[in-house]
């Protein structure tokens, strides 16, 4: 069941019977996306220390996987199978922006997915979380059942989604729910994210603390959010503006900031807050 609202179709939630969930998201992809000229993938192997993370808590993961990967890396995939573990497609490469052909992402990717699985892919996860409308019907077209791009945020340059929903949702017109990664609320659309983590620091922790939360929280982090790689030594950050070169440096190149360790604090809040942990695949079945 939904209610409408507006353009959307806002996704009723009470199949969950009132219980609070946090889905971990993984975007296993190239080091820093789109940034390199070259793409390295030093953050892979860095894997086994993160399934030694969530073997420790025996938490699930959803794990959204770009799709060139089944193809390069097969082995180091494979990693992540003693986890209870949700594959899903995280595009084809990780091109720019403006240099994404959404449709040949997909066929691509779904085709690498099924050649290395034997099933398709359900859902799907644009890269940096750019979403058009176009896009939900190429995905219905490609048999997918959900996606989680979305951020209900604000990113300069990359997307304005600040009247967007902020809860599960159909566009009017198609089949697809989206997840959108979660945010601490309509008003605060700050996005409860490990990058925001490491940005903001001990106040952004102390805020999930004391703060209400959704009821249920898509919480997304990177390979690169985790640890420091050498691979960020060739992003070309004098081309980078002020102010991004100084968040850039502030994620990626703090010393003081171990995402791996806020990871795990994260996941303390999430605990102490009362939520269970839950894979995508699981809430879509439950809610659809």
């Amino acid at each position: 069941m939904s209610q409408a609202n507006g353009r959307y179709r806002i996704v009723d939630l009470s199949g969950l019977k009132n219980r609070k969930i946090a889905c971990l998201t993984l975007d296993l992809e190239q080091d820093y996306g789109d940034l390199l000229d070259e793409p390295s993938y030093e953050g892979l192997n860095y894997i086994p220390r993160l399934v030694e993370l969530l073997s420790r808590y025996d938490l699930p993961l959803t794990c959204f996987v770009q799709g060139s990967l089944f193809e390069t890396h097969p082995t180091t995939i494979r990693q992540l199978l003693t986890l209870d573990v949700e594959f899903e497609l995280h595009a084809y490469s990780h091109l720019r922006p403006k240099e994404i052909d959404h449709e040949l992402e997909m066929r691509k990717g779904k085709g690498a997915f099924t050649k290395f699985f034997g099933k398709e892919p359900l859902a799907y996860r644009s890269p940096l979380g750019v979403v058009s409308e176009e896009m939900f019907s190429l995905l219905q077209l490609h048999g997918f059942r959900f996606d989680s791009s979305l951020v209900p945020s604000f990113r300069p340059g990359v997307y304005s989604n600040l009247t967007k929903p902020t809860s599960p949702y159909f566009l009017n017109d198609s089949d697809i729910i989206e997840f959108p990664g979660s945010v601490f609320s309509k008003v605060i659309r700050i996005p409860i994210s490990l990058s925001y983590v490491k940005l903001l620091g001990k106040p952004y922790l102390s805020l999930l603390k004391r703060k209400s939360l959704p009821h249920l929280i898509v919480f997304g982090f990177h390979l690169h959010d985790l640890f420091e790689l050498s691979s960020s030594s060739r992003i070309p950050v004098g081309s980078f503006s002020p102010t991004y070169r100084l968040v850039f440096n502030k994620l990626y190149r703090g010393r003081k900031s171990n995402g791996y360790i806020m990871l795990d604090e994260v996941i303390a809040v999430f605990r102490e807050k009362g939520y269970t942990f839950s894979k995508l695949v699981d809430v879509y079945g439950s809610i659809s």
